[in-house]
């Protein structure tokens, strides 16, 4: 059994020692069946989600540009004369699949956090930062034939600044365009999108909605880096025995009403059977939501606490603060956090 409460003093001198340690990288046996009966439970829930949120519209390639609007008020305009399919001139209906995403709510239940490589494409050793973002989106079309249109059609995505905050307030500039692509666990970390010259595509605001034009299908974003200044810390979450990066997932949202950023804690310490954030990342003063998850059969498993960062945190998720919630219910928890 892990030890619950642990001094702050001593998470230094512990990490050391299961870093050091042949064993610290590996998982127990104990909990495999635990752990693989979560993990898909997880990876279930979040593409039932993703599912959930697409739509789909029927447009004419006619060598016109047409517009669709989603649900959420954002056009898609399309210019038909630049749809190809294995290299060929697309004519006739095709069909577009169009997935938004907006607030940490419908993060959290696709498991689209918004984090970012600051250069470069994405590796398996990238350092990640948080993004503030002006939306999430798939985008897919498709002939009637079933075959997908090749990337380098032109199409435009025009955000309402509203549904990421809006107002004067809200700072839009210096967004620009991000891309990313499914890992094999259905992960997207987003990388910039650049241009011929290797400069990163800007997103143009024009009458209260973000401009985003693209040249490439799959998942895209409207983002910046988030600034973090002053003094910066770790963190180390302390989740239940049974659970770690391979069934559950930690996340990190700002409190005071911010809904378009979510940070997760991708790294899983098993020497200390922690989440942990190392770098001096976290800026020590910040209040957060921290927000763990986890599946159980169709239910999800949440708890949330909020925190203000005082340096080299430990923050502890007990059995006893995890509850079981229905897809409803998670979106409506997460919609009201502070």
């Amino acid at each position: 059994m892990k030890t619950k409460l642990l001094l702050k003093a001593a998470v230094a001198a512990l990490i050391f020692t299961a870093c050091s340690s042949e064993d610290s990288s590996k998982s127990g046996n104990s909990d495999n069946l635990k752990n693989e009966f979560n993990e898909g439970n997880l990876a279930e829930l979040r593409q039932s989600n993703r599912d959930n949120l697409k739509q789909y519209f029927t447009i004419e390639a006619n060598g016109e540009r047409t517009t669709v609007a989603s649900e959420k008020g954002v056009k898609i305009n399309v210019d038909t004369r630049t749809l190809t399919a294995n290299g060929r001139p697309v004519r006739g209906t095709v069909q577009i699949e169009f997935i938004e995403i907006f607030g940490i709510a419908d993060m959290v239940a696709t498991g689209m956090p918004t984090v970012g490589v600051k250069e470069g494409e994405v590796t398996p050793d990238s350092e990640v930062s948080p993004l503030i973002t002006g939306g999430e989106f798939f985008v897919e079309i498709t002939t009637e034939e079933g075959q997908v249109v090749d990337d380098g059609a032109s199409y435009t995505l025009e955000v309402p600044t509203e549904l990421t905050g809006g107002g004067e307030e809200t700072d839009t500039n210096d967004m620009i365009v991000w891309t990313g692509e499914e890992d094999e666990n259905g992960d997207v970390v987003w990388e910039k999108d650049t241009d011929e010259d290797g400069n990163p595509r800007d997103v143009r605001v024009e009458d209260g909605k973000y401009i985003m034009e693209m040249l490439s299908f799959g998942w895209c974003n409207i983002d910046k880096l988030m600034e973090v200044e002053g003094e910066r810390t770790d963190i180390w979450v302390d989740v239940p025995d049974g659970f770690n990066d391979t069934n559950s997932s930690v996340y990190l949202s700002y409190q005071g009403g911010s809904q378009n950023m979510l940070f997760d804690i991708q790294s899983f310490n098993y020497g200390i059977d922690m989440f942990e954030q190392l770098g001096n990342y976290i800026p020590v003063g910040a209040q957060f939501n921290v927000i763990f998850v986890s599946g159980s059969g169709n239910n999800w498993l949440i708890a949330v606490k909020q925190v203000t960062i005082v340096g080299n945190d430990v923050i502890v998720i007990n059995n006893s603060d995890i509850a079981s919630v229905s897809d409803p219910a998670l979106i409506s928890l997460l919609s009201t956090l502070p």
